[in-house]
Order: C-alpha cells, then sequence, then structure tokens
C-alpha cells in the first residue's frame, strides 16, 4: 500500500461546520460514497461501528478520531481527513466512558481487511506526534492539509 493509492486530494475536508459527531461522520461518508470509494452501506456502517467502537484518541494536546468499519462496505481503498469548525465530543477508544473535545478526523476506508490494523497503527503513530496535528489543525487550506498528511503518514505507511 502506498500513500497515492489511499489519499486523495477530493476528499480532504477543511471546513467542516458540524454540531454532532454523527453528523460528521455522515457527511464524511456520504462524499466517500459519492465519489464511489465505498458502497451505500458505509454510511449506516461507520455509524454503527462508532457507537459500539468509539474511535477517539486521547493524544496529549490536540485530539483525533480515526473511525472506519469493515471491508465489505468498500469499493476502493481512500482515507478522508475533516478538519471541523468547532470540536464535537467522541468518546475514547478502548473507553466508551471518557470523552473527549475532537476537531481532527481521519475516516478510512479499506477493502483489503487484512491491512486494517497497519493503517490504524500507522495513523495512530503519524498522529501521536502533535506537530503533524498542530499543522494540519494550522494550516490555510485542503491542499496544505493534503500535502501534510501525504508526508506524515507516507512516511509511517507500511507496505
Amino acid at each position: 500500500m502506498v500513500i497515492e493509492d489511499i489519499l486523495k486530494p477530493e476528499c480532504i475536508l477543511g471546513k467542516l461546520n458540524v454540531s454532532s459527531k454523527e453528523e460528521a461522520l455522515k457527511i464524511m461518508a456520504e462524499k466517500l460514497q459519492e465519489l464511489g470509494y465505498v458502497k451505500d452501506s458505509y454510511v449506516q456502517a461507520i455509524q454503527d461501528r462508532e457507537a459500539s467502537f468509539p474511535s477517539g484518541l486521547p493524544m496529549e494536546d490536540l485530539k483525533i478520531a480515526i473511525p472506519h468499519t469493515d471491508a465489505d462496505h468498500v469499493n476502493q481503498s481512500v482515507i478522508c481527513f475533516a478538519r471541523l469548525e468547532s470540536p464535537v465530543e467522541f468518546s475514547v477508544m478502548g473507553d466508551p466512558d471518557q470523552k473527549i473535545q475532537v476537531q481532527l478526523i481521519s475516516m478510512f476506508a479499506l477493502k483489503e481487511k487484512k491491512k486494517i490494523g497497519d493503517l490504524l497503527e500507522t495513523l495512530i503513530t503519524t498522529y501521536q506526534d502533535n506537530d503533524v496535528l498542530k499543522a494540519l489543525l494550522d494550516a490555510s487550506d485542503e491542499k496544505v492539509m493534503y500535502d501534510i498528511l501525504f508526508e506524515s503518514v507516507g512516511q509511517n505507511l507500511k507496505g
């Protein structure tokens, strides 16, 4: 897997104005659906998985969520990244009772089920660098966000 195959400029949403995680996930999933990356079932599947397996990561400073769902809802592997105008509440991965305010969401859809764990590990490693998260939050536009993700995720990506 190479970064060029899964990171697409049209899947970077730089100014998402939402009032809840559900709304953010719906808009992001519908974007992937409109572009043909995922099946119609993906939109509901991402909501269902988030309800059962929260995706918020309690990083030291800035917080991020990494939602995803099963490969059978995916047509083509892709990452959709969104920066929210205002933070929304997510539950923490592995500790649903803990809530965090998230302003960055890195949703991914992988066609290859066996690679989901590897990509999740790559993204977590990448986002543990607070400088990367700060750069994404402060980026002037989607092109700059894309370049940051291309460089930072790309250097951590495992084949």
